[in-house]
């Protein structure tokens, strides 16, 4: 009887353990419909003043082009600030308040008409 205790108890703890790792993760497609190629992606609690390092590395993201986007982040922050650089001399785009807990897919697309990038979500 205490043997099958043990093993319930062994996987309660176990279960609990992964708990919030599952809980911390902010994963998300970065699609580029945009036209351009982005040579730097940031990713930023909306509440920190500065930007981190670069998630994609030294990749490039070329335009028609998806990537997946995994960190982790503080379990209790689900607003998070998304920073584009591109290639070639432009500014960088900048989104704030993604809830990145809810979104899995984020898709860049530019309107040469309006000069204005868009963040669309799902």
């Amino acid at each position: 009887m205490k043997r099958g205790y043990a093993l319930v108890a062994a996987c309660w703890i176990g279960l609990m353990a992964s708990l919030p790792a599952q809980a911390n993760e902010l994963d998300f497609t970065l699609n580029n419909a945009t036209g351009y190629d982005i040579q730097a992606v940031y990713v930023d609690p909306t509440s920190s003043d500065t930007w981190t390092d670069d998630v994609m590395g030294p990749d490039i993201l070329a335009d028609g082009s998806g990537v997946n986007i995994h960190f982790t982040g503080d379990a209790d922050s689900c607003k998070w600030d998304l920073k584009v650089e591109w290639t070639g001399d432009y500014d960088p785009s900048v989104w704030t308040g993604l809830n990145l807990c809810n979104i899995s897919e984020v898709t860049l697309k530019y309107n040469r008409d309006t000069d204005v990038t868009t963040a669309y979500t799902k």
